[in-house]
């Protein structure tokens, strides 16, 4: 089969957008690669320094505070948390596991109320626990908990993962 020299035009302008786009498809591959690799060091170093840290002190800065005894009350009442009581909340915790804020932030963007879940989580209450205090369903909190650690890690992760993710740093 002999073809035109349009045909053969045709047939060379093709073959270049295809591989020009394969190429694009392989580039934009390769950066987000490059940016879950960049992730995954960074949780890494923060596990690591997350170690070094006396975690019993911190527990206690946190379980002693003001505002955790206001959040075991607010549980009793079922009643949600207000703005100074987040505010609180993210200082005393930040106290307690210093930079927990930063790193989380460097990690994704997180929305306020993917924030509250995480905070709430690093001092260890219980899914149901964190419906009531952010007015949530724990439907709604579970979906949170394992969009985020599929938005950080980049892979399919259980509510636990994320949990245990949270608790290391």
């Amino acid at each position: 089969m002999i073809l035109t020299d349009r045909e053969l035009f045709l047939l060379i302008i093709c073959t270049v957008f295809y591989i020009t786009i394969f190429i694009l498809v392989l580039q934009t591959n390769r950066r987000k690669i490059q940016l879950l690799q960049s992730r995954l060091d960074n949780i890494h170093a923060m596990q690591k320094m997350a170690v070094m840290e006396p975690r019993q002190q911190n527990v206690n800065i946190i379980f002693s505070s003001p505002v955790y005894l206001r959040i075991k009350d607010y549980l009793k009442e079922e009643k949600n948390m207000n703005d100074s009581d987040w505010s609180e909340l993210d200082e005393i915790v930040n106290k307690a596991y210093s930079g927990f804020s930063e790193k989380l932030f460097s990690l994704y963007n997180m929305s306020v109320q993917d924030y509250h879940v995480s905070l709430l989580i690093k001092i260890r209450l219980q899914p149901k626990d964190i419906a009531t205090l952010t007015a949530h369903s724990k439907e709604s909190v579970s979906s949170t908990r394992s969009r985020l650690y599929h938005k950080v890690f980049g892979k399919k992760g259980s509510t636990k993962d994320w949990d245990d993710f949270i608790l290391s740093i």
